[in-house]
């Protein structure tokens, strides 16, 4: 049922993989893990990779010379190691290595006819070239924090970490459309970074035999940056994707909506579509006097969060416990999907939001929610 031949065969990856752990006297720590994995995705010569990865920590708090009451427990902690993923590309892209040709495409790249001639035949059209060079993508890992107890009755959690991607899987932009390949070249060549903060705070404490409170919060921030993306070498910053989030949107500007037919002659051409008064006005950035894709910044925050927190409270008494967590994000944003909130399209209600804010004849709403309504 998968539609596809590559799709429906069986998956098949061999991995080995160890670990090594060693502690003395509850102070010192240390930990080794490897993972040697084999992936069907990629040719022989670049199948295979090697992931590994180390921790040490040293708990201060248990040592002869410590002597602070109050802190009950001190662990410093840190690890560095590698990851590899090889669920890249899609479902299509099973084995890099293997080209794939549909010998009877009815796409137009694959057919041909005669001039003047209503007959075309089907012919054969290359969806993919084999490409022997994509292999693992490769995640550098490393992670430095503290543990730390107070009283016997609070204990905080605290990590720094940061994180180097590199063969992430691209699209080839630098290829010219002239050599007249009919696939999209794909390669490892993008490099990314992601770096944040994460800790979390417990308090727990027993009032007589039978009450008991605790509680606790935990905060995570995060960034991701491209260092290195395959894009043309564009002559405005604000369309190069380095030195930006992973999940940033781009998008053109709306300043309003047309006001008549006069506004629509007298404004940047938008190449795309039709378009009259009540439509969007997209803003001219390159000022070239259309609106293109050259026009596209970068809109809004990145859609992954920032930021992600939660605190709650848990308590009881004898058999009877009651517990709440509140959680959230922040720096993110979302996009309403217009397809699926559309008047009138697949049975769509009309929404609240643009029966009270819509344009009209008889409402020329320049900064409406919704503009003329069309298909």
């Amino acid at each position: 049922n998968a539609g596809d031949l590559q799709q429906s065969l069986p998956h098949r990856n061999l991995g080995l993989s160890g670990r090594a752990t060693y502690s003395y006297r509850g102070k010192y720590f240390g930990e080794f893990n490897f993972g040697y994995n084999g992936s069907e995705r990629f040719h022989e010569s670049k199948r295979w990779g090697f992931f590994p990865s180390a921790g040490a920590a040293w708990t201060v708090s248990k040592e002869d010379f410590w002597s602070i009451d109050a802190i009950s427990n001190l662990k410093l902690r840190a690890t560095y190691g590698l990851v590899g993923n090889d669920a890249i590309g899609s479902d299509d892209d099973r084995f890099f290595y293997l080209s794939r040709v549909d010998m009877n495409s009815t796409a137009r790249v694959g057919r041909f006819g005669f001039p003047g001639s209503y007959r075309s035949l089907n012919g054969i059209e290359v969806t993919r070239n084999a490409n022997n060079d994509i292999t693992w993508e490769i995640a550098r890992k490393t992670n430095i924090g503290f543990e730390l107890g107070l009283f016997g009755k609070l204990s905080m959690e605290a990590d720094y970490f940061h994180e180097y991607r590199t063969n992430i899987l691209m699209d080839r932009a630098s290829i010219p459309s002239t050599m007249g390949l009919q696939s999209t070249e794909r390669a490892n060549v993008g490099e990314a970074k992601a770096q944040g903060v994460d800790g979390s705070i417990d308090y727990a404490i027993a009032i007589g035999q039978d009450w008991w409170i605790k509680a606790r919060a935990n905060f995570t921030f995060a960034t991701s940056e491209f260092l290195v993306y395959e894009e043309p070498d564009y002559a405005q910053e604000y369309r190069k994707h380095t030195g930006h989030s992973l999940s940033q949107q781009w998008g053109l500007i709306a300043e309003r909506l047309f006001i008549d037919e006069a506004d629509v002659a007298n404004s940047p051409v938008q190449q795309f579509g039709e378009y009259k008064a009540g439509d969007i006005k997209y803003s001219d950035v390159n000022g070239d006097g259309k609106i293109s894709n050259e026009d596209l910044v970068p809109i809004g925050l990145p859609t992954d969060p920032e930021i992600i927190y939660g605190f709650g409270v848990s308590t009881g008494y004898k058999n009877v416990d009651f517990s709440c967590f509140f959680q959230g994000s922040a720096r993110s944003s979302f996009w309403i999907n217009a397809a699926a909130t559309s008047p009138f399209v697949d049975n769509n209600q009309l929404l609240k939001v643009y029966a009270d804010s819509h344009w009209s004849e008889d409402n020329q709403d320049l900064y409406a929610v919704w503009p003329r309504l069309s298909s």
